[in-house]
């Protein structure tokens, strides 16, 4: 399908559709950053504040406001600031984090051309129903390290339809310190065959009982899983589904050391056996 550019400045909007491959890159290789909106492709300068500014009166978003991602990818991205609030994570890299003050519910979304969700719930008592439905797409996302590190979630808490992992490459620290509650699943969109870091992912997280990781949980590009669950609390049984597996030379330091099983915590000499660990947590 062929594309016409129109406009004044630099912020350029596609008629209609998606951009071609072909159009992406050529308009990529003189600066521009190619920002999907509603199902349409737009070109906008993001170096300059002044084309930043036209880009979102043309799109009708006057109370967005822009900000330049520290992690992932570290795109401009457009955000909802009663949804979101910049912030810093523990090494003082600028991300946005949950707005638990003036977030009153609705809808809530990713924000526009984002490519991390780097603690984005970190160390927060999420409200009562707060569900992440269909508007919160992360086909994008690439980073999301400490994403629930520390929080609270509701017992209705659900990661959503749209809530997909096939771009993620870090995932350390996601769960670390979570309390997930007794219905939480990980559904099939929970891909992770780009994932390379899984460092601290589940440390001293409290896993409900029965919890299954999917059979989509890939850990073919894993290279670290370095404190994968230190000190984590299994509350039952934990199965690991049919595509978690260790690689040769993949870093498994203090995988599962002091971690609690059925209000035990497993012996030191034998929680370095993953065979060991899988068996029993399985009975």
């Amino acid at each position: 399908m062929a594309f016409s550019l129109k406009g004044s400045g630099s912020s350029k909007k596609l008629n209609t559709g998606i951009a071609s491959k072909e159009d992406i890159e050529r308009y990529e290789s003189i600066g521009y950053t190619h920002i999907v909106y509603e199902g349409n492709s737009h070109f906008v300068y993001t170096d300059d504040l002044t084309e930043r500014d036209v880009f979102k009166q043309k799109i009708g978003l006057n109370n967005y406001e822009w900000f330049q991602e520290g992690t992932g990818n570290k795109n401009w991205v457009l955000y909802n600031p009663v949804q979101f609030r910049p912030d810093k994570n523990w090494k003082g890299k600028r991300i946005l984090k949950f707005n638990k003050d003036d977030y009153k519910g609705g809808r809530f979304e990713v924000p526009i051309n984002s490519s991390s969700c780097c603690g984005m719930f970190s160390w927060t008592t999420l409200p009562e129903n707060f569900k992440l439905d269909l508007l919160f797409n992360t086909k994008d996302i690439v980073d999301m390290n400490l994403m629930f590190a520390g929080s609270i979630l509701p017992d209705v808490f659900t990661i959503g339809e749209k809530f997909t992992t096939n771009n993620v490459r870090d995932m350390r620290y996601m769960f670390y310190e979570c309390v997930l509650p007794e219905k939480f699943t990980l559904n099939d969109n929970f891909v992770t065959s780009k994932v390379e870091e899984m460092d601290f992912m589940f440390s001293e997280c409290r896993v409900p009982k029965n919890f299954r990781l999917p059979d989509t949980f890939d850990t073919s590009a894993v290279k670290s899983m370095d404190h994968m669950f230190y000190e984590t609390v299994f509350s039952g049984k934990f199965d690991f589904g049919n595509s978690f597996k260790i690689n040769p030379g993949v870093n498994t330091k203090l995988m599962f050391t002091d971690c609690v099983v059925n209000n035990e915590t497993v012996d030191p000499e034998k929680c370095e056996d993953f065979s060991y660990m899988k068996k029993l947590l399985s009975e």
